[in-house]
């Protein structure tokens, strides 16, 4: 290193550590002015102003105090004064990269601010809400939103001639100038930036650094590498003076970037760990997580693989510890496509991978829901069916019983009908002549014959069709059964009495209760307590 770059190195760490101490000074003074403060809304201010000092060297530090300002704020009732509370926690979160704990504080302060119609604090919040939504990928809605915030700042500035001046114009272009970029639009962008560049020219906006960043990445992207440089010196001479650790941090992963894509990997190295170093001490975990990647791409390019895989396990260690705190599994992919889209190769093989197994995971998951849709479906279709079916057998079966009853009956009758015709003949048959005997004689004993036989198939086939399985199970545990047996089985299985049975079969009623003895013992009746009808009832 020459003498004079010695030199300004030495002289420019004097001038930090100075703006360090002021700062420090400046901090202790506040804290001091806070515990003695009794009046609320200038302890808001106060807590809001240590805030802003602190977001330069600790963000979660500097989140502790606007969150602070939120409580006082609550209980001192000042709508306006809680929507710009709100705000300024839901812009720390952003810092930080917890985007979606900082969306609920933005959606309660854009609540009340717009019930106010305050267009003063309307400006911060559609421009901040544009930044979230930058943040998330919602490029489209991040528009509307910042153009929301220029249709009030344009309002505004046709009042006061001094508006343009102001930092929110820089500030806005600038953030419209970042929706153009991620959408390609390098051209737009460009032109945004340059807007934002020109009016925070020579003032002390803390704007002008990171407008200095974008159009230094955005030099880079285009080749353009001279002014690439040119800005980005801006920016880290801009942001040294007046000590944003913060935004030092990110200027030197920007000139890491540069240095990197003109082939100078020392350089790329140094202002990489300077990063590192910076974002370690102001525990900005997303800044470590750029530098740590930037490393692990460098070496990768120098072919260097082992320190580039001891950054890159490095950078996994950051992202998978911001995963498991804010559970926001998207918080590493936007803070660096927020900083810079710079490629890894071995991190595009581990997301598609990712994305590989996800995929199989997701389909099988659909593929599973879909068969148990299905398998629901023709479950409650198949039971459907079984239901149907069996109240039709349910019916069939009545009518046939009904049948099978019915025509019983009617054997009954007619039955006993011919029995009276038969007795009549007989009574008859002692006043007829002799040559009409014989005859009259050979009627009865054919109608005795013929009726028996015809009532028995007539019974049998019925019977049959109605309890088909009681003769199949009947014969198959009792095979020794003779089939006069087997007919008294099937009328007892009615519930038939003795008599009706005599009637239909013309059997005796002692005759039938010693064959229903003897059917007793052929089924294994041996205990008289059993009831032989509710026996073949059970068949």
């Amino acid at each position: 290193m020459r003498l004079s770059s010695l030199i300004a190195f030495f002289v420019l760490i004097i001038s930090v550590q100075s703006i360090f101490a002021q700062d420090k000074v400046k901090i202790d003074s506040l804290k001091v002015r806070l515990e003695n403060e009794t009046i609320d809304t200038i302890k808001i201010r106060l807590l809001k102003e240590l805030s802003s000092i602190s977001i330069k060297t600790n963000l979660n530090l500097a989140l502790d105090y606007s969150k602070q300002a939120l409580e006082i704020a609550k209980k001192n009732g000042n709508e306006k004064v809680l929507s710009k509370a709100y705000t300024q926690v839901a812009s720390n979160l952003i810092f930080i990269g917890i985007y979606d704990e900082s969306l609920k504080y933005f959606i309660e302060g854009l609540r009340i601010a717009e019930k106010l119609g305050d267009e003063s604090i309307l400006f911060p919040l559609y421009h901040n809400i544009g930044v979230l939504k930058d943040r998330l990928q919602q490029f489209d809605e991040a528009l509307d939103y910042y153009f929301k915030a220029l249709a009030l700042l344009d309002k505004s500035s046709k009042k006061d001639i001094n508006a343009k001046s102001d930092y929110k114009y820089p500030t806005l272009y600038n953030s419209i100038g970042n929706i153009y970029g991620s959408k390609g639009d390098k051209n737009s962008a460009k032109e945004y930036y340059l807007k934002a560049y020109n009016l925070a020219k020579g003032t002390n906006f803390e704007i002008f650094g990171t407008i200095c960043n974008n159009l230094g990445k955005l030099g880079i992207e285009m080749g353009d590498y001279g002014n690439a440089y040119k800005y980005l010196t801006e920016s880290l001479n801009f942001r040294m003076k007046t000590n944003d650790q913060f935004g030092i941090a990110k200027t030197s992963i920007f000139l890491s970037l540069y240095y990197k894509s003109t082939k100078d990997y020392p350089k790329a190295i140094e202002f990489a760990n300077k990063a590192l170093t910076i974002s370690n001490s102001t525990k900005a975990m997303l800044t470590m997580q750029n530098a740590t990647n930037m490393l692990s791409d460098i070496y990768f390019e120098m072919k260097d693989y082992k320190k580039s895989l001891e950054y890159f396990k490095q950078y996994n260690t950051y992202n998978d510890s911001l995963l498991n705190d804010k559970k926001y599994s998207e918080i590493a992919k936007l803070q660096l496509q927020y900083e810079n889209e710079i490629t890894d190769r071995v991190k595009e093989v581990k997301d598609q991978k990712r994305r590989l197994v996800m995929f199989i995971i997701t389909s099988t998951l659909l593929l599973i829901s879909v068969i148990m849709g299905l398998l629901y479906f023709l479950s409650k279709s198949r039971n459907k069916r079984i239901k149907l079916e069996n109240e039709k057998l349910e019916k069939d079966m009545q009518l046939k019983n009904k049948e099978l009853t019915t025509n019983v009956m009617y054997l009954l009758k007619k039955n006993e009908l011919i029995e009276s015709i038969t007795n009549r003949l007989l009574k008859l048959k002692g006043n007829l002549k002799e040559e009409n005997i014989e005859p009259v004689q050979r009627i009865i004993h054919e109608l005795q014959s013929i009726t028996e036989k015809e009532v028995w198939e007539e019974f049998e086939y019925r019977f049959q069709s109605v309890h088909e399985e009681f003769y199949k199970t009947l014969q198959k545990k009792f095979p020794d059964l003779s089939p006069s047996e087997i007919k008294l089985a099937a009328f007892l299985r009615l519930n038939m009495t003795t008599k009706e049975i005599s009637s239909i079969t013309g059997q005796s009623i002692n005759s039938l209760e010693t064959a229903r003895y003897r059917l007793r013992k052929k089924l294994g009746i041996t205990n008289q307590e059993v009831n032989l009808v509710n026996f073949l009832l059970n068949i």
